[in-house]
């Protein structure tokens, strides 16, 4: 005797059986029904197996309907085969539905989940009654929701490799969840491979997930390393249910030389030379090297590292040196002098979210121009302030977009907590927080809207002076278009908090030109009571980007909400 019936052997045996009955019952007398009854069913009613039959007590026999009997039964679930016998009963027939019950169930075990869900999840999924009979109806039912719910996971390669039961009602479901060989990577000439893999989450060994593949690829892609991503799985031929993926990439520029210049009724002439790499030696760390010069003279130096000595954590620096020409309301000439820098260490959170701590430090000074030595009357000194700024800075951000510079989906969250005083050496005493939200959707055809919001809230301590750097300004390309800062009074136009609404319609014409739409609203308030959804000045306006060999560039032509014109010229996105 077999030690186990296999459930396809099971489904076949009982189909062969079934049409097996029907044969017999061809040759079946015409006659009237007289009774109906079961036989063979120990556990099963035979009240539930009647359910099922249509034939009544005082038909005639007939072939179709018996069959059809014959399949509702079988159809319950409950049963290996399912006959049809007859025998005379008070002039007519007895029609014996002769049943073969399947086993009563008396444990499920379970084998190759555990990369997958537990076992009292499957269980769960399963949900087949201990100390009954098999419905196999249901079991089959129920490992199709299973085998669903798997691919809808992202576990693509995942099959029942084996489902039984034995005549003692031991079910067995043995899954294979389906194995990463390994990670292939063609097409990076410059890219490290450890570059590209630490950004997949899934390595040799794994359980396949498209889903992580997928979050692997969005990764890559906000790098901004390469122009072509094309994954493949490909079948390993020794091995059962196993695939390598196999990622085929293009790279792309990742050194940007940038200059440029022009005037600004806020800061005069200006021009900037500014040289950045984002994969430095082919390693990932994004470093940058910028000049500017005219009435504002900036040295300064940045450099990330994404994952300081290939550990989670990610480590950067930025110091400067700007000295800025001025002009007071007096028409009173003097030098604004800030040299400074940060340093930052940060670390992935659950989510997507990331999380990092930044020391920043800033010393000011602001002395008076040598042709205003006349005013010295008025002034004690040549330097009239000497500001320190020592700050710490906790920030919490995600990014889900799905292009580093195009998105057309997905969301960038960042919100900051910093805080600044004596306690860490300065004299600039204050705290801000900053939240900037961004989403992105699909619009007609290619084209994405970008929606952004920003508020920022500021409580200055300190009356030293100094904190307009700190302080929230308005106008400009990147905050309201369609204004310039110099629209504004100096107390409207630098205040401690700051409400702002940017909404963009961008339609791609190629790959070099992007045509935008927007609508900008905003107000900066010194007072937090003061603040209010009435009190915005709002801006609308069209632009294009132009994607040249320094960089994407900017265009836009803003009117304010007194119909004046402004023309806005800038280097990326606005958000």
């Amino acid at each position: 005797m077999r030690k186990k019936l296999f459930l396809g052997a099971i489904i076949v045996l009982a189909a062969l059986l079934f049409f097996t009955g029907i044969t017999a019952a061809q040759n079946i007398p015409i006659d009237e029904v007289t009774k109906i009854t079961v036989d063979g069913n120990q556990y099963v009613s035979d009240f539930e197996i009647l359910t099922a039959v249509t034939t009544e007590v005082g038909d005639q026999t007939d072939q179709e309907s018996l069959r059809a009997d014959m399949q509702s039964i079988f159809e319950l679930g409950y049963f290996s085969d399912v006959n049809i016998v007859f025998e005379n009963y008070q002039g007519g027939l007895n029609v014996i539905f002769e049943v073969v019950e399947n086993p009563v169930l008396e444990e499920i075990k379970i084998s190759g989940n555990e990369p997958i869900y537990s076992r009292d999840k499957i269980i769960e999924i399963l949900d087949l009654e201990l100390g009954t009979v098999l419905n196999v109806k249901k079991m089959n039912k129920n490992l199709k929701s299973l085998q669903e719910k798997m691919q809808n996971d992202g576990y693509i390669l995942a099959r029942f490799k084996d489902v039984n039961i034995s005549e003692e009602g031991v079910l067995t479901v043995d899954i294979s969840p389906g194995y990463l060989a390994g990670v292939k990577i063609k097409g990076n000439t410059k890219t490290d491979d450890k570059v590209i893999l630490r950004e997949i989450p899934i390595t040799a060994g794994d359980v396949v997930n498209i889903n992580k593949i997928q979050k692997g690829f969005q990764n890559l892609s906000r790098l901004g390393y390469f122009v072509n991503l094309n994954p493949t799985l490909e079948r390993v031929g020794t091995e059962e249910n196993t695939v390598n993926l196999v990622i085929n990439l293009e790279e792309g520029k990742t050194g940007n030389l940038k200059f440029g210049g022009g005037y600004s009724s806020s800061d005069g002439l200006i021009g900037f030379v500014d040289v950045s790499e984002k994969n430095l030696f082919g390693n990932g760390q994004n470093i940058g090297v910028k000049w500017q010069f005219g009435d504002t003279t900036t040295y300064s130096l940045n450099f990330y590292e994404p994952y300081l000595w290939d550990s989670d954590f990610s480590f950067g620096f930025s110091i400067y040196d700007r000295e800025t020409d001025r002009t007071t309301f007096e028409d009173l000439d003097y030098i604004k002098k800030s040299k400074g820098g940060s340093i930052s260490l940060g670390h992935p959170l659950p989510n997507d979210w990331r999380t990092s701590l930044r020391y920043r430090i800033e010393d000011t000074e602001e002395t008076w121009d040598e042709t205003n030595l006349n005013y010295n009357d008025v002034v004690e000194g040549n330097t009239f302030s000497d500001n320190k700024l020592r700050s710490i800075t906790l920030s919490f951000n995600r990014d889900t977009s799905n292009n580093r510079f195009h998105p057309t989906s997905g969301s960038i969250n960042n919100v900051s907590f910093e805080n600044a005083g004596d306690f860490l050496g300065g004299n600039m005493d204050f705290t801000k927080i900053q939240w900037d939200t961004r989403r992105y959707f699909p619009g007609f055809s290619d084209h994405a809207w970008a929606l952004r919001m920003k508020v920022g809230l500021s409580d200055p301590r300190t009356d030293s002076g100094g904190l307009e750097n700190e302080e929230y300004d308005l106008g400009g390309s990147d905050t309201l278009r369609g204004y310039d800062r110099s629209d504004f009074d100096f107390e409207d136009r630098y205040n401690n908090d700051l409400l702002l609404f940017n909404v963009e319609y961008r339609i791609p014409f190629n790959d070099s030109f992007t045509g935008v739409l927007f609508t900008d609203a905003g107000n900066v308030w010194e007072e937090r009571d003061s603040i209010s959804l009435n009190d915005l000045y709002y801006g609308y306006g069209l632009g294009v980007r132009m994607n040249t060999p320094v960089g994407q560039l900017r265009l836009d032509y803003g009117w304010n909400e007194d119909s004046d014109g402004q023309l806005h010229f800038s280097i990326g996105n606005t958000f």
